[in-house]
């Protein structure tokens, strides 16, 4: 029978967007499930917030990770057609993937915002941080690929949940990774942001910092996406993260 009985005891929010249904006409990736978060927040008090997982999440050339490299459950590993009906034992592996995520085969896209969360007194890797993104749904083709109303739709559908997500678990400093990040979360989630501090510069590249509130959890976000293969030095990056360090003594320094 899929989904072996396990110990867990998953949040009745969680446990509804994990069966949602992924909405007709999206472009979400075949037999994909939903990756409700990146390590677990109920352990973290720092979350980055990124717009949708990539599809090397589950496959590479159109061949599902397996074994070792498995990053997430697929409906395939879960011999399942659908989440919506599925044993209660399939949610919760599909659950306990997001939690274990960095503690697995982590896709390398994290490490260049490992950085910053030092800056702030956080990891990924020791549960002090996790990642969250505004869609939980992989699509292909990737999200620049995408046309802007599904873009908008995927965000506008899983709004509800980030927010639950925000209010329900103890994560306190919220990073935004980027210029779309930055405008989904005022034009979709409500979010206001303002300037913060001096724009941040190499010589070559400038971000500029912002500071808001969201769900009563601080938010501080960049406009430049620090995995862009385009002007992002390591210069820059250390100069963010020095810039966060010094803004973070006005917000909670996350524990640990």
């Amino acid at each position: 029978m899929p989904g072996g009985p396990l110990t867990l005891s998953i949040p009745p929010y969680i446990e509804e967007r994990i069966r949602r249904s992924a909405p007709d006409g999206c472009f979400v990736l075949p037999g994909s499930t939903p990756v409700v978060a990146f390590g677990n927040p109920h352990h973290a008090r720092v979350a980055t917030l990124g717009l949708n997982p990539s599809r090397v999440e589950f496959e590479v050339k159109g061949v599902e990770l397996d074994g070792a490299a498995r990053r997430f459950e697929t409906l395939g590993s879960l011999g399942v057609k659908r989440l919506l009906d599925a044993p209660q034992g399939v949610i919760e592996r599909v659950w306990l993937r997001c939690n274990d995520y960095f503690h697995g085969n982590p896709y390398s896209w994290f490490r260049r915002l490992e950085e910053p969360l030092n800056a702030v007194g956080a990891s990924y890797f020791d549960d002090t941080a996790c990642h969250l993104d505004l869609t939980q749904w992989a699509t292909d083709p990737t999200w620049n690929g995408l046309g802007r109303r599904v873009q908008e739709r995927l965000v506008a559908e899983d709004a509800d949940f980030l927010r639950e997500q925000l209010r329900a678990e103890p994560v306190s400093l919220l990073l935004l990774n980027g210029r779309s990040v930055l405008t989904a979360f005022e034009r979709v989630l409500g979010g206001c942001l303002r300037v913060v501090g001096l724009p941040v510069t190499d010589g070559g590249t400038t971000t500029t910092l912002y500071q808001g509130e969201i769900e009563g959890v601080r938010v501080l976000g960049w406009s430049t996406n620090l995995q862009s293969s385009f002007g992002v030095t390591r210069v820059l990056r250390a100069k963010l993260a020095e810039q966060l360090a010094t803004l973070v003594p006005r917000f909670e320094r996350p524990a640990g």
